[in-house]
C-alpha cells in the first residue's frame, strides 16, 4: 500500500512540475489538429474538422478527377476521399495503419474526406507563433494559411476553404 502512494504521489509531483514549468495561458491561439505527410508537420483548424477516421474500405469512383479516391459512407453520408499527396504533389504512399481521414466541413452543406498519413495531436497554437502567408506572395501556394513555428517543430497550416475552391 506504501508503494502504491509513493507511485501516485511521484506522478502527482511530476504533473505539477510539468505545469509550473509551461507558462498557463499564452495568449490568443488557434486549436489545429496536426497530421505528417512524408517528414512535414501539417494543421487544419478543429472549427473546420468533424472527425478522424481509420481508413475503412473506400470505393473507387469511375471518371473521378486526380487525387480523389473515391467515397466512403459515414453515418449514412457519402463523403468524397481525396489523397492529401496528390493534392500537394508528393509521392504516393500505401494506406497503412496509422493512416486516417479527416473530415473536412466545407459549409453546411458539403463535407470531404482528407487521407493523411499519421494524426498526431489536437494543438493549441498561439496566433503570435503563426506566420501568414497570402496566395500573393511569391511562390506561397493558395492552400497554405500560414507556418507556425512553435514548440520546436515547424507546422504548416492548411486553408481547407481555399484547398477546395471550386470543388462541388
Amino acid at each position: 500500500m506504501d508503494a502504491a502512494n509513493e507511485m501516485s504521489s511521484f506522478g502527482n509531483e511530476i504533473a505539477m512540475d510539468d505545469y509550473n514549468d509551461e507558462p498557463s495561458y499564452l495568449g490568443p491561439s488557434t486549436r489545429c489538429v496536426l497530421f505528417t505527410l512524408e517528414n512535414e508537420v501539417y494543421g487544419i483548424q478543429v472549427k473546420k474538422i468533424r472527425e478522424v477516421l481509420r481508413v475503412g474500405a473506400i470505393r473507387k469512383v469511375a471518371g473521378a478527377t486526380y487525387g480523389v479516391l473515391g467515397v466512403i459512407n459515414v453515418r449514412g453520408v457519402i463523403v468524397t476521399v481525396v489523397d492529401s499527396r496528390s493534392m500537394f504533389n508528393m509521392p504516393l504512399r500505401e494506406v497503412d495503419d496509422l493512416s486516417r481521414i479527416i473530415i473536412v466541413e466545407l459549409d453546411e452543406e458539403r463535407t470531404v474526406g482528407i487521407l493523411v498519413d499519421f494524426v498526431k495531436e489536437v494543438k493549441d497554437i498561439p496566433d503570435d507563433k503563426i506566420e501568414p502567408l497570402s496566395a500573393s506572395k511569391e511562390n506561397a501556394s493558395r492552400y497554405i494559411q500560414g507556418v507556425a513555428h512553435f514548440q520546436d517543430n515547424v507546422i504548416i497550416l492548411i486553408d481547407v476553404d481555399n484547398l477546395f475552391i471550386g470543388v462541388e
